[in-house]
């Protein structure tokens, strides 16, 4: 745009950002420069006020006086309605909707020859997940009109997807199927520019360009609005599918049972090619996600489904996370429909699986000891306290004294994703005498190895065992942790480089092992949300398989890297108010925080026999992983259950009995709706 100005005439092209340009576009802007053309680039936030009028001021001082204004600014946070949150929509609509409105106040007193905003079609037939997208436009189409109705410039011109340019462009490989089913392409650069000259030489108010075959169009419609009544050309209306949908059921029920499947799976495809708009039908075994679905899809499918199988059978929201091929779905709707077809006969309820008694000799496992150190609460004691009086300990940086400067959640941290968390306080104090370390060995040494270290010495008090005591003993250390922070704040923050054995995250544990002289094993383990649970069920396992005759067993973690926390908050992991809305619709992300917390693990009939103070008992633990589902990270339903039912057989409780779950959530937009 900046190119095509300058070759038609314009003196200056001011270019406006909030950050600086990209290595890319630097070079397109020396590229200008270097045939004659004057670029300047001036960095502020349209939405702030103070910031515009400074940038003016500075136009106005050094440069020929402002003649115009070309307002294009977009950013995506695409998501179903219901799913949307206000967040979501500030993040799309103040760059629009606050920047115009700045520019348009800022700049009505001055004389100029145009005023363009830069508007979507979103805002005018809508795009299904961009609700926030379409309003931030529609606003920008009427702030257009308010201008003229003021006798000032003022277009808003709405467009379609650009080739080679823009988000949609961005997004093309993912998009392009269901855009090319609507009826709505790309056009070229060339075509655009060719159409943004006439709008500008017409003065029009407002004008839409887009690529669009109406017939398709119409035809991918639910409805015909009258507004576009004229341009469509759609023959026949929308017929009803029920009869489509009865004459599947009749067709299931007549088929023999060693054939339903291979009908669903013709049926599936078909219904699948249809949502993603697909050339041909898709292979049953190929991922729902891998071929392109994304959630707004995803619901459509099931729509579609319910419709199919009206008053048979009601799909769940989370279907194709569940079963994410049509091979798995096909092979779930028939044992499914197969149970509708008739009522079964009533089955006695079985006699409840009475709980294994205490002393039995069965394979329970003892926890005899625990300690631990979390933000607000330095002690197993200060922890229930602030458990029962329900005190948050999430802050707005670390509230400690020293000099946290370059540490994650320090005072120049950035907004409060970068700065909440809940922060141990002292995490930079150590004994380094007590466990026979010098003070630079102790300074180059992982806090997440010295709180396992001190934690695990407390949770052995706890628990009446004598750390020295244990030495030579087969005693296991299992301890779920993440990746050293410290190392990279080391190089960063120190600038001295850093100690592998103070870093490694198998000398965490292996360290615990040394300084008390421990055989058994040291394994640590690195999962993204349930390391510490899965060094349970491994320490249970090792004390059942007589590996180990005592385990210290639990996690630590240490947020000290400002680019590995920053990184997360521009994914949208992170929270922006510092709360964690664990299965709410408002769920923004999580909040990182600090903790250890360590557990003395001894099998049942010996810690009876013992005496040991008995704080609870394990009786069953279990482990899987999703397999070939919707996608690494994406929760999977019958995964879970199947996880569930072993922990409870190992256990010998039916679930009737069970009185108290303990569930993680994400406090994300994807992971929460689904769990």
């Amino acid at each position: 745009l900046a190119e095509w100005l300058a070759e038609r005439g314009a003196g200056t092209v001011v270019l406006n950002g909030r950050r600086a340009p990209d290595a890319a576009a630097e070079t397109a802007i020396e590229a200008l420069r270097a045939r004659g053309f004057r670029i300047e680039v001036e960095l502020a936030d349209v939405t702030d006020t103070a910031a515009l009028d400074a940038m003016l001021a500075r136009i106005d001082e050094s440069l020929p006086p402002l003649a115009g204004v070309i307002h294009s600014v977009g950013v995506l946070s695409d998501a179903a309605l219901g799913n949307q949150s206000w967040e979501s929509f500030e993040t799309v609509l103040w760059p629009k909707m606050l920047g115009a409105w700045h520019l348009h106040r800022s700049t009505a007193e001055r004389d100029l020859d145009l005023f363009v905003l830069f508007s979507s079609v979103a805002g005018i037939l809508g795009n299904p997940g961009q609700a926030n997208h379409a309003a931030a436009n529609a606003f920008l189409d009427q702030l257009a009109a308010h201008r003229r109705s003021l006798g000032l410039p003022g277009q808003a011109i709405a467009w379609g997807a650009w080739s080679e340019l823009g988000e949609a462009e961005e997004q093309r490989e993912r998009i392009a199927g269901r855009r090319e089913a609507s009826g709505t392409g790309w056009f070229t650069p060339e075509q655009g520019f060719k159409a943004f000259e006439r709008l500008l030489r017409h003065d029009a108010t407002s004008a839409v360009v887009a690529a669009v075959d109406w017939p398709v169009f119409g035809e991918s419609l639910g409805g015909r609005p009258s507004l576009l009544e004229d341009l469509l050309t759609v023959a026949g209306d929308d017929g009803d599918d029920s009869s489509a949908s009865e004459d599947l059921l009749v067709r299931l029920g007549a088929a023999p049972e060693e054939g339903r499947e291979d009908l669903l799976l013709s049926f599936l495809q078909q219904e699948v090619q249809a949502v993603l708009r697909l050339p041909s039908a898709p292979a049953p075994t190929v991922g729902f996600f891998d071929l392109g679905m994304d959630s707004l899809m995803a619901v459509e499918l099931r729509n579609r489904l319910n419709r199919s199988f009206s008053g048979t059978y009601s799909a769940p929201n989370t279907l194709v996370f569940d079963y994410p091929t049509i091979a798995d779905l096909a092979r779930h709707l028939v044992d499914v429909l197969g149970e509708s077809e008739s009522e079964p006969a009533p089955v006695a309820e079985p006699d409840p699986i009475p709980a294994p008694p205490m002393g039995s000799g069965d394979d329970g496992v003892a926890i005899i000891g625990m300690a631990c150190r979390f933000p607000g609460a330095p002690d197993i004691a200060a922890f229930w306290r602030q458990l029962e009086a329900g005190r948050d300990a999430v802050t707005d940086g670390r509230q400690d004294d020293g000099d946290w400067t370059g540490v994650a959640g320090g005072p120049v941290a950035g907004d409060g994703a970068w700065r909440h968390g809940g922060f141990i306080e002292g995490i930079d104090r150590f004994d380094a005498r007590f466990f026979g370390m010098t003070p630079i060995g102790a300074r180059m040494t992982d806090p997440q190895q010295r709180l396992l270290l001190e934690t695990s010495w407390r949770a052995l008090e706890d628990a009446g065992v004598d750390p020295e005591g244990l030495k030579g003993s087969r005693t296991g250390v299992y301890a779920g942790l993440s990746t050293s922070e410290y190392r990279d704040l080391m190089m960063t923050v120190g600038g001295e480089g850093f100690n592998y054995l103070g870093t490694a995250s198998a000398m965490a544990v292996g360290g615990v092992a040394f300084k008390l002289g421990l055989t058994g094993p040291a394994i640590p383990v690195m999962l993204n949300c349930a390391a510490s649970l899965v060094t349970v069920q491994q320490a249970v396992a090792g004390l059942r398989k007589g590996e180990v005759d005592l385990a210290l067993v639990g996690g630590v973690n240490a947020v000290f890297s400002p680019g590995l926390t920053g990184e997360m908050a521009e994914l949208g992991m992170l929270s922006r108010q510092g709360r964690c809305k664990t299965f709410d619709a408002a769920a923004d992300g999580f909040v990182r925080s600090e903790g250890c917390g360590m557990v003395v693990l001894k099998r049942l009939e010996e810690a009876e026999a013992e005496g040991d103070r008995i704080w609870a008992v394990i009786r069953g633990a279990a482990v899987n992983q999703n397999g070939a589902s919707a996608g690494p990270t994406v929760p999977n339903g019958p995964a879970q259950e199947r996880v569930i039912e072993e922990a409870l057989s190992q256990a010998g409780f039916p679930p009737s009995e069970v009185d108290y779950l303990e569930a993680h959530g994400a406090g994300s937009a994807l992971g929460d709706p689904i769990e």
